[in-house]
């Protein structure tokens, strides 16, 4: 038959004090295990599954503030090479003009002190937006004559660009040291969308 909590009372109250000393430490071990079993270890838990995501959510604020500020990087990047190649298409003609090219190749030859052997256009070579036209030439002159020549085609308004260079072995003729050169001077020009040629799908 069950006790009440009355007669547990009692019954506690009718002990020796060192029972009841022995029984109130019981008590307050028992309660102490409860609190600990029920309220506080449940809430450790939590508290160290709260820090667990918190610290996770610092990661991925870290990792989404580090994208965000490549991002802006990287959009201020595009601007700028958008605003290169938009100055690049203002100094593509639209026509090849070759003739026109040629004349001032030879005129910047010469008046670098160049003897120009040959000059030849070569095929058109289509890309997405421009085509480049390779010019191989051939010259005759010295070092300096060469530097010079190569120095003023990079100040031209047209863009040249100036690769494949060879010098062959270097001879005297009139007291002069002479070199024949060959290299490939490749100029562009715009090509519109509608001539565009289209990917291959």
């Amino acid at each position: 038959m069950a006790l009440t909590g009355q007669e547990v009372l009692n019954a506690v109250n009718k002990m020796p004090l060192g029972q009841k000393v022995g029984v109130v430490a019981g008590v307050v071990i028992l309660l102490s295990a409860a609190n600990w079993y029920f309220f506080i270890d449940p809430m450790q838990t939590q508290i160290t599954q709260r820090q667990a995501t918190l610290r996770a959510l610092e990661d991925e604020l870290i990792q989404k503030q580090s994208i965000a500020n490549n991002l802006a990087q990287f959009k201020h990047e595009k601007e700028i090479l958008e605003r290169r190649l938009a100055q690049a298409l203002t100094e593509l003609p639209n026509e090849a003009n070759i003739d026109d090219l040629i004349r001032s190749l030879s005129e910047i030859g010469t008046k670098s002190g160049l003897t120009i052997n040959s000059i030849e256009p070569q095929a058109e070579q289509r890309q997405s937006f421009y085509a480049a036209i390779p010019i191989v030439m051939s010259v005759t002159g010295n070092y300096h004559e060469i530097g010079v020549f190569l120095d003023s085609l990079s100040k031209l308004a047209r863009i040249v660009n100036v690769t494949n260079i060879k010098m062959g072995q270097a001879r005297v003729a009139n007291e002069k040291l002479l070199i024949n050169a060959t290299y490939i001077a490749t100029t562009f020009r715009f090509v519109p969308e509608a001539n565009a040629p289209r990917a291959a799908k």
